[in-house]
């Protein structure tokens, strides 16, 4: 099966679980800026675990040369088939020609096609995801964005009938007005308690400066004592504070090392969060403890198997 992209959108990626165990070597991460939504997307279109998708931005169009079993998720996500809206969070059963189109309400949050099969593409240190600044991944591997034009193809089983769905209460959540969660690092010392006061009393603007490197945040600028230090290792969520006091949230392609001190990390799940929100919209922060981190994640997991039965 051959999937045209008709239209990229702002921008389109073929993304998968990610480099894991690659950061000794030089590369990031990388993988799905919205992991719960991804991982979703491949659920429902009856795929296994750590199957490439795509990563859309803006309004993307598609249209596979066979029958195709799909699932769209992401932030307030629309799905059309041949202009027909079709539901989001479930098993969308295409014909050969139809044009599915998808796109997320809110310019510039991500949203996720997965289609069911095995996707001939690059696999380079085990993964598919494309990274534009190490020149990796993706269609041919040269690290570019999903171009009007290419074809994606995909090797089809035979199509299982079988229809899934998740309930709308069970959708990932991207309230704002919840605050993320914040785990302290051993840098908290630097940080005064005034400090710390500041950023969890605040409210911090997403800027224009963001993308899947690092969400660069506006407001309240906070200081450590750390003046000089070497650069080490740089973790998903974590929270860097610059000489200007503004915030800098590292995401999934970022660098692998980084020299400016850090107060702590964002949780794995409100990374899904922070990752859908747009420039202009505003975010909170409250201290959580790592235990109370890890239970949440554990939960979470157990939710994911529970709704699944698997």
């Amino acid at each position: 099966m051959k999937v045209s992209v008709e239209q990229n959108g702002l921008l389109s990626l073929i993304i998968d679980s990610g480099r894991q165990g690659k950061q000794h070597q030089g590369f990031c991460q990388s993988g799905p800026m919205d992991e719960e939504a991804y991982w979703w997307a491949n659920y429902l279109a009856g795929n296994h675990e750590g199957t490439p998708c795509i990563e859309v931005m803006g309004r993307a169009e598609f249209i596979c040369d066979a029958n195709a079993h799909m699932a769209a998720t992401g932030r307030s996500v629309l799905c059309t088939v041949n202009g027909q809206s079709v539901s989001p969070f479930e098993t969308i059963f295409a014909k050969s020609g139809d044009r599915v189109c998808i796109e997320s309400e809110h310019m510039g949050s991500k949203a996720y096609l997965a289609i069911q099969g095995k996707w001939c593409v690059p696999t380079p240190l085990t993964s598919a995801s494309t990274v534009s600044r190490e020149a990796i991944g993706g269609l041919e591997n040269k690290g570019l964005p999903l171009a009007a034009g290419d074809k994606v193809n995909i090797e089809a089983p035979t199509l299982r009938s079988a229809h899934r769905a998740l309930a709308t209460e069970h959708w990932p959540q991207y309230d704002l007005s919840e605050p993320l969660a914040l785990i302290l690092g051993y840098q908290e010392a630097s940080f005064s308690a005034l400090n710390k006061a500041r950023l969890f009393s605040s409210e911090y603007k997403v800027t224009n400066n963001i993308n899947r490197m690092g969400y660069r945040l506006s407001g309240t600028p906070i200081q450590s004592g750390i003046s000089k230090m070497r650069s080490e290792a740089i973790h998903i969520g974590a929270m860097q504070i610059p000489p200007d006091g503004q915030p800098i949230v590292m995401m999934r392609d970022r660098q692998t090392l980084g020299g400016y001190p850090k107060l702590g990390s964002v949780s794995l799940l409100d990374v899904n969060r922070l990752a859908q929100t747009v420039p202009g919209e505003t975010v909170t922060f409250i201290s959580q403890h790592y235990d109370d981190a890890r239970a949440a994640f554990l939960l979470n997991w157990q939710k994911r198997l529970r709704l699944t039965g698997e």
